[in-house]
């Protein structure tokens, strides 16, 4: 029984674990945004196809064309989906209007083809139309195929209802709480400064272990923090998409480019940074540039590293930034005395102040009381 108990105990602790796993596996694939623009798309496509079968005389016959409108009217933000259906609409106008010139010029089909393929590679260069330049080609073919011997009935029904479905998806997604990103981005932006403090201080143990280091991924940081300041770039352009035209934008108020400046100081940080990498790199393993540091300033370089971590901790906290800043300051400083105390000091210890010093200064002009305080 004892056994059987251990067992059981066994199986519930190992389902316990699993749990959270396949709990955070299930919204990485299916997040909750996710399942509200499928909810609004289905809504959307639902009333459309309603509101076409009620169009008066012919009209109605094309009511199918109404939803293939409102599948399309999704997207990240209320001001991409309504610049995409205006784009798909004139797109869809113009697409007909070039098959039915088309229908009316007597040249071969062949060469009918060719124009309307010439013309949509053409139209995609330009801005006003973006996606809605693919549908030009789609609909002048479809005009010409199965307009029969009513190509402008066939063209006014296809292009008004389709045209119908896209403005049944924006106003959908219009007074369906449309989405604001704008508190997602400025919350990532928070944790990607705790997790590059994190980093700085397993630079930090590092650098206090044996040397050179067993561990090399550090090395290898750079590309992968560029893309972290990359990604904020792109979440913080979201966000302020989210916010144009967005009728939600009005009680929700938040200001987008103070996180705009949040990550402008991240990127500064990090190019400095990856110059530190590379230097320490170099006095491990003799690469990109071979650099000499004893062991005194691999420790004064690990409290000056750990002191800025501490800085970017209270720079994301609003709090005690001046003293964290005049620590880092004491640290780095600390440093520069050993170096120039050489005969002649390596120019790769030197970078590696000069980069430590302007990661500072940035974090300190980030978190200045002059600038706008970021919301908690």
């Amino acid at each position: 029984m004892g056994r059987t108990s251990s067992f059981a105990d066994a199986v519930g602790g190992a389902g316990a674990r699993a749990a959270p796993k396949a709990k955070r596996a299930l919204y990485r694939w299916l997040p909750p945004d996710r399942i509200a623009t499928a909810v609004r798309t289905a809504l959307a496509a639902m009333i459309a196809l309603g509101l076409g079968s009620l169009l008066p005389g012919d009209l109605a016959e094309y009511a199918y064309a109404a939803p293939l409108g409102a599948f399309i009217t999704v997207g990240t933000t209320f001001f991409t989906i309504a610049r995409a259906a205006f784009q798909q609409a004139l797109g869809l106008v113009l697409g007909a209007a070039l098959g039915l010139s088309m229908l009316w010029i007597e040249i071969p089909a062949l060469a009918k083809i060719g124009i309307i393929g010439a013309v949509g590679v053409v139209l995609q260069g330009a801005a006003t139309l973006g996606i809605g330049a693919s549908v030009v080609p789609v609909v002048a073919v479809l005009v010409i195929l199965f307009g029969g011997a009513d190509p402008d009935g066939y063209a006014l029904g296809y292009v008004g209802q389709f045209t119908l479905g896209l403005v049944v998806g924006v106003l959908v997604n219009a007074l369906a709480r449309p989405p604001l990103r704008d508190r997602t981005a400025h919350d990532r932006i928070n944790t990607s400064v705790l997790d590059l403090a994190d980093r700085f201080d397993e630079l930090a143990e590092t650098l206090r272990g044996d040397w050179p280091p067993e561990r090399e991924d550090w090395a290898a940081w750079g590309p992968e923090l560029e893309s972290w300041v990359e990604q904020l770039d792109h979440e913080v352009q979201e966000a302020r998409d989210s916010r144009k035209l967005n009728p939600r934008a009005r009680f929700r108020p938040h200001d987008v480019e103070r996180d705009a400046d949040a990550v402008a100081a991240l990127r500064a940080v990090v190019h400095r940074a990856i110059d530190v990498l590379d230097a320490l790199a170099g006095a491990a393993w003799a690469t990109p540039v071979e650099v000499s540091i004893d062991a005194d300033e691999r420790r004064l370089a690990a409290d000056a590293v750990e002191g800025l971590a501490e800085h970017l901790r209270a720079w994301e906290e609003l709090d005690g930034v001046e003293q964290a800043s005049d620590a880092s300051g004491r640290a780095i400083d600390a440093l520069y005395e050993q170096v120039v105390t050489r005969a002649r000091p390596e120019s790769g210890v030197a970078a590696v102040v000069f980069a430590l010093r302007a990661i500072r200064s940035r974090i300190d002009h980030a978190a200045a009381p002059s600038a706008p305080e970021r919301e908690r």
